[in-house]
């Protein structure tokens, strides 16, 4: 839904994922495994590269500070560090 969201120019531009969780992964394996249920035409190979460029992923534990200070850090380096509008999912 994020992805088609993106695509159809639903949300602003300066849009990034960020996801936090215990698993050891990686954007990589994350769209690896996506990619099956993303419905991308080769006509928007561009913009999904625009999409995954805006993702990243920490790993941490949910009882370990310093897991959530690794989060904060990589927080603020994006484009509008402290100021940027967040929404957050839990699931």
């Amino acid at each position: 839904t994020l992805w088609w969201l993106f695509r159809d120019g639903l949300l602003p531009e300066q849009t990034y994922f960020v996801g936090f969780a215990r698993s050891d992964l990686t954007v990589d394996a994350i769209r690896t495994a996506c990619m099956p249920y993303m419905k991308a035409v080769d006509s928007e190979a561009e913009r999904l590269a625009a999409f995954f460029s805006r993702n990243s992923y920490i790993s941490g534990k949910y009882v370990d500070e310093s897991s959530f200070a690794n989060l904060n850090t990589h927080l603020l380096s994006l484009p509008g560090g402290a100021e940027a509008n967040r929404l957050y999912y839990l699931a």
